[in-house]
C-alpha cells in the first residue's frame, strides 16, 4: 500500500512562500445588495442578530452590576466573558455559513450562540418553527413573521436559561455561558480552555470529509488560543497530505487584541498577524487572510469565500478576525491596569453595530426610524425574557446523573452504513490448539468484523497503517479496507484524541489510537475535559461514539515513560467507560461492545498479552461482553484475589501457590472493565471468603486498587475478617534494569506472601 518514495533531493534553492492578504475586502451594503450577495431581507436579518447579542450582553453587565434585578434578592452567578464590540465576527460567520454547517465556539461565546441559533431559526420551516417552541397553543391565526419571531423569542430565552443555569437552558444549565452548546443548530459547543476545541473542530471537520457530506466546520477561536499546543496540532492535522482535498474546516480567529491581558502582537508573540501561521502548514498558507472584524459584511464575504473553498475541495482555511472587546476578561476585570482610554476610543469609534447601521440608512434599507423601532423594540425583548428565565425552573437536584450516559447503542444500524467497498475480503484469523488466536489476533478480528459491519468506524492513531502498529495488532486492515478507514495520525496525541471526539460528535464511529498509556497526559485535557465532560455539559444532548486504544506495560525494560499504569487517572473522569481486557476471548468480546458503545470508552490493552492464545469463537458466532461484568477465574472460599491485565498471569500463579503448598482456595476476580465496575460480584465474593488483597502493577497512592478497596468496605465492611490488602507495584516511575523492574512489578511469590500474612500464615 506504499504510495511515495522519500528519495533525498539535495539541490540548493529558496523556500518562497506566498503572500497573505489583509483588509482586501472594499465593498458595502449597496454594492453587496446590487451583486445579490446580499438581500434586503438578508442585511435586516444581520442587524437584528448584531443587536440580539449586543444587548443580551450589555444585560448581563447590567446584572452583574445589579442595576437590572428580575426579582428581589436575585444575586448574578457563575463566570461571564463578554463580546461586546466583537458581534461583526459572530453574525459575519454565521450569515455567511449554511445552517447544515458545524462551529465550535469560546467560552466568549454568547454571540456564536445567539447567532447560529437564530440562522437555523431563519432556516427551518414553520411547522419546524412551532415545533422548536414546542408550547400548546395554536398557531394557525399567526402569520409566518409572527411564528419566526416566537421562535427566535424562544432561542433567546433558552440561551438566557443556561446562562442562569436554568433547566429550559440548551444544556439544562449544566454548562453555563462558557460551554452552551445547541446540537439542533450544529452548535458543538462553547469551551472554557482555551483552544480546547481547535481539535474538536478538526475531527468533525474528517467527519465531513469521509461522510462526503458537503458541509464545514467553522472553529471559532480567541487570539490567546492560536498560542496553545492543541492550534498547531489541530490545524497540521487538517493540511495533511493523504487527506487528498484538505479537511473543510474554517479556523476563525477572532483576534480581540488581548488573551487575557496579555496583547498579542507587540507582547507574547513574534509575528504581526496570527495568520501567518498558516505559512506554516501548507503551501497555500491554508487559504489565510487578515480580516476586518469590525465590519460584518467584510467578514461574512471572507467567510463566504473560505466556505465555498472548503466545499469545492481547497480548504482548509484560516481567517483572522481583528476585533475587540470594550469589556475586561471577565466582569470582574476592570481592564485599566492594560488599556488607554486612548486605545478603547480609538475601537469604539469603529463600532460594528454603528457601522452597520449607517449602512442601513445610507443604502436606503431602512429610515433612521424604522432602525431606531427595531433596537428599542429587541432591548425591550431581552429584558422582557430574561425576566422569564430568571423565574423558570431550576434543575432538580435528584437528576444531577442526568446526561452522563447514553444506553443507545449502534446494535441495530441503517443497511447503508454496511462496508460494501473492501479493497480485498477480509482475512480469516485461523484456529489452534482447539479453537485458540492470540490476544493480537482477536483485537484485530473486532476491528475488522466491526469495520466490516459499519462503514462509519475508522481506524487512525501513530503508525497504524502500513506498519500496523507498534505491536502489529492493526497490521493487514489498511490493505482490505483503504486508506480512507485505516491511517496514520501525526504524533500528536492531544489532536488524536481531539479529532475523535469531533468526529464522533459529527457521524463517525473512531478507533484512535495512543500507542503508550504513558503518552495520555499530553492528551489530558482533550480526553479529560472534552470527550469525557462533552455529554453531560451539553445537557446530555452529544454522543460520542469513540474508542480510544492504548496499551500499558511492564516487563520489556521499557523504563519509566513506557511502562506505566495510568489507568486510575482516566477512570477518575466521570463520561468515559474503561476496559482492560485479559483475554484473548474478552478483548474481542468487549472490543466489539466498546465501538458499539454511544459513549467514549478508553480500552486498555497490555502488551505482554498480546502473544498469549485464548479460546474465541469463529467470526460467525458474535461475540459481545457487556460491560461492568467482572470475571470468576477461579473459586476459591478463604480469600479472594482483584486484578486485571496481565497481572492476572501472577494472580492466578500466586492463588495456584497458595493451594498446592498452604491448602488455601483463592477465589480470582478478573474485573475486565473498570467503569463500569462490577462491585456486586466483587462484594459477593467477599462476603464469601471474609479476607481480600487488590493486586495492581500502579504505585500505590491514589490507585484504582483504592477505589475497589472503598467498594468493598463500603459495600461489605461487616463480612472482612481483616482490613483489606493492596499489593501495589513500588511508588517510583517504572525502572528499566531487570533486577528492578522484576521486583517493582507484583510477582506470584510476593501475592502469595501478602495473602498468607492476611490470613495469619
Amino acid at each position: 500500500m506504499k504510495e511515495h518514495d522519500i528519495l533525498p533531493h539535495f539541490e540548493p534553492g529558496l523556500i518562497k512562500l506566498e503572500p497573505i492578504p489583509k483588509f482586501s475586502y472594499h465593498s458595502d451594503l449597496k454594492q453587496e445588495l446590487e451583486a445579490n450577495f446580499l438581500s434586503e431581507a438578508d442585511a435586516i436579518r444581520i442587524f437584528k442578530v448584531m443587536l440580539m447579542n449586543r444587548y443580551f450582553e450589555e444585560l448581563i453587565v447590567e446584572m452583574k452590576q445589579g442595576k437590572f434585578k428580575p426579582y428581589e434578592n436575585f444575586n448574578f452567578i457563575g463566570a461571564t466573558h463578554l463580546s461586546i464590540g466583537q458581534e461583526a465576527v459572530a453574525i459575519g460567520v454565521m450569515s455567511a455559513l449554511k445552517w447544515t454547517d458545524y462551529i465550535t465556539s469560546t467560552h466568549r461565546g454568547h454571540g456564536h450562540s445567539i447567532a447560529k441559533g437564530a440562522y437555523r431559526i431563519f432556516a427551518m420551516t414553520r411547522q419546524e418553527q412551532i415545533d422548536f417552541i414546542g408550547e400548546d397553543k395554536n398557531f394557525s391565526q399567526l402569520s409566518d413573521e409572527a411564528v419566526m419571531e416566537h421562535a427566535m423569542d424562544h432561542h433567546i430565552y433558552k440561551t438566557m436559561c443556561e446562562l442562569l443555569g436554568k433547566e429550559d437552558g440548551y444544556c439544562r444549565g449544566r454548562g453555563g455561558g462558557m460551554h452552551i452548546a445547541d446540537f439542533n443548530a450544529r452548535h458543538l459547543g462553547a469551551n472554557a480552555i482555551v483552544g480546547g476545541s481547535y481539535a474538536i473542530g478538526a475531527g468533525a471537520g474528517l467527519a465531513q470529509y469521509l461522510l462526503k457530506t458537503g458541509n464545514v466546520v467553522a472553529t471559532i477561536v480567541g487570539d490567546g488560543a492560536a498560542n496553545n499546543g492543541i492550534a498547531h496540532e489541530a490545524m497540521n492535522f487538517t493540511v495533511q497530505g493523504q487527506f487528498e482535498h484538505g479537511l473543510p474546516v474554517i479556523f476563525v480567529i477572532e483576534n480581540n487584541q488581548y488573551g487575557m491581558t496579555g496583547q498579542q502582537a507587540p507582547e507574547v508573540t513574534g509575528i504581526d498577524y496570527l495568520a501567518q501561521r498558516g505559512a506554516g502548514y501548507d503551501k497555500k498558507n491554508m487559504n489565510a487572510e487578515v480580516v476586518d472584524g469590525m465590519n460584518v459584511l467584510a467578514v461574512h464575504d471572507a467567510i463566504r469565500r473560505a466556505a465555498e473553498k472548503c466545499r469545492t475541495g481547497s480548504g482548509p482555511a484560516l481567517v483572522e478576525c481583528m476585533t475587540y472587546r470594550y469589556m475586561g476578561h471577565s466582569l470582574s476585570d476592570k481592564r485599566t491596569s492594560y488599556r488607554t482610554p486612548a486605545e478603547e476610543t480609538a475601537w469604539k469609534e469603529k463600532d460594528a453595530v454603528e457601522q452597520f447601521r449607517r449602512q442601513l440608512s445610507k443604502s436606503g434599507v431602512l429610515s433612521e426610524t424604522e432602525i431606531d423601532e427595531i433596537q428599542s423594540e429587541i432591548d425591550q425583548k431581552i429584558r422582557d425574557i430574561t425576566l422569564k428565565a430568571a423565574l423558570s425552573q431550576d434543575p432538580r437536584v435528584d437528576e444531577i446523573y442526568d446526561g452522563l450516559w447514553t444506553s443507545t447503542t449502534s446494535d441495530k444500524i441503517d443497511p447503508k452504513w454496511q462496508s460494501s467497498d473492501l479493497l480485498r475480503p477480509v482475512r480469516k484469523i485461523k484456529r489452534i490448539q482447539g479453537g485458540k488466536i492470540l490476544v493480537r489476533h482477536a483485537v484485530w478480528e473486532a476491528l475488522a468484523e466491526e469495520m466490516r459491519r459499519d462503514k462509519r468506524v475508522v481506524v487512525y492513531g501513530e503508525d497504524v497503517a502500513d506498519y500496523g502498529g507498534a505491536f502489529g495488532v492493526t497490521m493487514g486492515l489498511l490493505e482490505t479496507f483503504g486508506r480512507d478507514r485505516v491511517f496514520n495520525a501525526p504524533i500528536s496525541e492531544a489532536a488524536i484524541v481531539g479529532t475523535a471526539c469531533g468526529a464522533a460528535m459529527t457521524g463517525l464511529r473512531p478507533v484512535a489510537e495512543i500507542m503508550y498509556i504513558d503518552f495520555i497526559p499530553l492528551a489530558l485535557d482533550q480526553l479529560g475535559n472534552q470527550v469525557a465532560k462533552a455529554r453531560y455539559m451539553f445537557g446530555g444532548k452529544a454522543k460520542i461514539p469513540m474508542v480510544l486504544r492504548t496499551t500499558i506495560g511492564g516487563g520489556k525494560g521499557y523504563a519509566g515513560q513506557h511502562s506505566q499504569s495510568l489507568e486510575a487517572i482516566i477512570a477518575h473522569f466521570p463520561g468515559l467507560k474503561v476496559a482492560a481486557p485479559f483475554t484473548a476471548h474478552d478483548a474481542k468480546g468487549l472490543l466489539k461492545t466498546a465501538i458499539r458503545d454511544d459513549n467514549p470508552v478508553v480500552f486498555i490493552e497490555h502488551q505482554m498479552v498480546y502473544a498469549d492464545l485464548g479460546e474465541v469463537p469463529e467470526p460467525d458466532e458474535e461475540l459481545l461482553i457487556p460491560f461492568g461484568q467482572a470475571n470468576i477465574l477461579r473459586q476459591g472460599s478463604d480469600i479472594t484475589l482483584i486484578s486485571y491485565s496481565n497481572l492476572l498471569k501472577n494472580t492466578l500463579q500466586a492463588a495456584e501457590m497458595l493451594n498446592q503448598q498452604h491448602d488455601i482456595e483463592a477465589e480470582v476476580i478478573d474485573l475486565r472493565t473498570l467503569v463500569p465496575l462490577d462491585a456486586k460480584k466483587i462484594c459477593a465474593s467477599v462476603e464469601k471468603t471474609g479476607h481480600c488483597a487488590v493486586i495492581i502493577q500502579a504505585p500505590l497512592t491514589c490507585s484504582f486498587a483504592e477505589h475497589v478497596a472503598y467498594k468493598i468496605q463500603r459495600e461489605s465492611f461487616t463480612y472482612l475478617k481483616k482490613p483489606i490488602e493492596i499489593v501495589p507495584a513500588y511508588s517510583v516511575p517504572p525502572p528499566m534494569a531487570a533486577p528492578l523492574e522484576n521486583e517493582n512489578i507484583p510477582s506470584a511469590n510476593r501475592i502469595a506472601r501478602a495473602a498468607l500474612s492476611l490470613l495469619g500464615r
